[in-house]
C-alpha cells in the first residue's frame, strides 16, 4: 500500500508542478521613470489575487508607443507598432497572446503567438517592449512565465552608488546599458550632478568609461583608481554621451 501512496504523491506533485509552470496573465499597471537614470519602466501586474509585479526597463520610443495606446492618443501618422497592427489585420491574422517567457543575463525574451488566416499558428520572437505595445493595439493577452517573478527579483542587482567630485555615481546595470547604448555594460553612470560640482561639465545620464585613459567598469574600480592621487593633479574623464565620446578635465582641490 505504501508504494502506491508514494507513487500517487509523486504523480500529484508532478501535476501541481505542471500547473504552476503555466504562464500567468498580467496587465500594464503603469509606467514611470527610473529616478536614478530616467530610464522608462513598464510595470506588469498580475491579474490574479496575488497581484505580483514585474518591472521591465525599456527604451524611450517603445515607452512612447505604450503610453500613447494606454491613453488613447492617436499618432498623426502610423508609428512602427501601428504599422505592425495594420499588417497583421490586413493579412487576416490575429494576435492571441504574447508570452514573456525567459530572462537570460538580465535580458527578457518574449514570443508573439498569432493565428493566420487558415488558423495556422505562428510564433515570432520579440522584445517584451514591442510585444506589449503590439498586444495593447491588437487586444491580445499578455502572459508572464511563472518563474520569472522570482527569477527577476533574485537577479536584479542593487546598483552600487557613491559620490565623487560632486557627482552621484552608480554601477551600470544591463538594463541601463541597453538604454544608453553601451553593449558591453562597462562604465559608471552619472545619475546626478551637484550645482557646485568640480565636475560641473558632466551631465546627468553621462557614462564614465575611462579615467586618464584607463577604462573603468564599476564604481568600486573608479574609487580605487582615484584613491591616493594628489588633489592638485587634474583628472581626465572620458564620457559616453548620446552615442558619442566626450572628454572633460577637472581639478579636485575643491572636492
Amino acid at each position: 500500500m505504501r508504494p502506491a501512496v508514494f507513487l500517487l504523491g509523486v504523480m500529484l506533485a508532478g501535476v501541481t508542478s505542471l500547473v504552476r509552470a503555466e504562464p500567468v496573465e498580467v496587465k500594464v499597471g503603469g509606467m514611470h521613470l527610473d529616478p536614478n537614470t530616467g530610464t522608462p519602466i513598464v510595470e506588469l501586474v498580475e491579474k490574479a489575487r496575488a497581484r505580483r509585479e514585474l518591472p521591465i526597463w525599456i527604451g524611450p520610443f517603445e515607452a512612447q508607443a505604450i503610453a500613447m495606446e494606454l491613453h488613447g492618443v492617436p499618432p498623426p501618422r502610423p508609428l512602427t507598432h501601428d504599422l505592425m497592427k495594420q499588417l497583421v489585420e490586413q493579412l487576416g491574422g490575429k494576435l492571441t497572446r504574447v508570452v514573456i517567457e525567459d530572462l537570460r543575463e538580465n535580458t527578457y525574451f518574449a514570443t508573439l503567438h498569432l493565428d493566420g488566416p487558415g488558423g495556422h499558428g505562428v510564433t515570432v520572437d520579440a522584445r517584451p517592449s514591442d510585444a506589449i505595445a503590439l498586444a495593447l493595439r491588437l487586444h491580445g493577452r499578455i502572459l508572464v512565465s511563472e518563474e520569472l517573478f522570482a527569477k527577476a527579483a533574485a537577479t536584479r542587482p542593487a546598483p552600487v552608488a557613491a559620490r565623487l567630485w560632486g557627482l552621484t555615481l552608480q554601477d551600470l546595470t544591463p538594463e541601463m546599458a541597453g538604454f544608453f547604448k553601451m553593449p558591453d555594460a562597462q562604465g559608471v553612470l552619472v545619475s546626478d550632478v551637484a550645482d557646485s560640482a568640480p565636475a560641473h561639465d558632466a551631465l546627468r545620464g553621462d557614462v564614465i568609461t575611462a579615467v586618464d585613459g584607463e577604462p573603468v567598469a564599476s564604481v568600486a574600480e573608479l574609487a580605487t583608481r582615484v584613491e591616493g592621487r594628489q588633489k592638485s593633479d587634474p583628472v581626465r574623464l572620458s564620457l559616453r554621451r548620446s552615442g558619442r565620446t566626450v572628454t572633460i578635465t577637472l581639478r579636485t582641490e575643491a572636492d
